[in-house]
């Protein structure tokens, strides 16, 4: 492992024994580094690797720009959030989360405390993203003797939706708004209001989260080609089946997508077994 260029005292460009370009952390590790030295592994706190090399310049310029804690901090947001979700992390987000940390923590720092208008449909849609914000915001305070709100939780949460499938935070903001409208549609049909924590409840909250995410982004879902089945299912649960079609006429309404037959059969398919847990 060679230097290639120093960023700051604490973090240094440099290529490993295959010839890749890492970015490498450790205490004095770029102090007087000159390119071509030699690191020593055991100087070595951490090493970056990136899949491009857009990833690996903005990472670059992101590290030379915030303080090493900051990065220490998301990097063990990341980890524990690959634990505790058990899911592969998009590394783009590891750069819009760090700068994320740095620009919420200087607005705490400034009394500029925003609310997040999402926080209650965060912790309701996604609890273990919203987990993931928690140990967040707790290490923070142990770190940086900041306690923050549980606002910025959720607003860490929605950057680990980013990370974990692969979708903007914009993307992740209207998916979240959606989710919350279908099941207004969906409580209102049943009339009584759906709470997360049933097993049926959190299926159907696990099917809207990848269906509104398609919407969101104009993907239409996989057609069998046969209408046979949404019949079966209008056949079998006619009230379910018009819950779902005011679902799929919101949707066409809001945001321009047609939702498929085999789409709305699905959704009726889990509305349904939403009674059973009545």
């Amino acid at each position: 492992m060679k230097v290639y260029k120093s960023i700051n005292n604490n973090i240094t460009s440099a290529f490993d024994d295959n010839g890749r370009e890492i970015v490498v952390i450790g205490k004095g590790i770029g102090y007087k580094a000159k390119e071509g030295d030699v690191i020593p592994p055991e100087k070595v706190d951490k090493i970056f690797l990136m899949s491009s090399k857009d990833n690996m310049e903005r990472l670059k310029e992101l590290f030379a720009s915030l303080s090493t804690e900051f990065i220490e901090i998301t990097d063990e947001i990341f980890e524990y959030a690959k634990k505790h979700l058990d899911k592969r992390l998009n590394e783009s987000a590891f750069l819009t989360l760090a700068d994320h940390i740095s620009f919420a923590v200087t607005r705490f720092k400034q009394d500029m405390i925003f609310q997040n208008v999402l926080l209650a449909e965060v912790r309701r849609f996604y609890g273990k993203e919203f987990e993931v914000g928690l140990y967040a915001t707790r290490l923070m305070k142990e770190r940086l003797g900041i306690d923050m709100p549980e606002d910025e939780a959720a607003s860490i949460a929605l950057h680990i939706l980013n990370a974990e499938y692969d979708i903007s935070i914009g993307e992740a903001f209207h998916a979240t708004q959606l989710i919350d409208k279908i099941i207004e549609i969906i409580s209102q049909n049943l009339g009584y209001k759906i709470n997360t924590g049933d097993h049926y409840c959190d299926r159907m909250i696990t099917h809207l989260r990848y269906m509104t995410q398609r919407i969101i982004r104009g993907e239409p879902y996989p057609e069998t080609g046969s209408e046979s089945f949404y019949d079966m299912v209008l056949m079998q649960y006619p009230k379910e089946t018009r819950c779902a079609e005011k679902v799929a006429a919101m949707v066409e309404q809001e945001f321009r997508f047609e939702m498929s037959k085999d789409e709305i059969s699905s959704l009726a398919i889990h509305i349904k077994r939403l009674k059973f847990s009545e």
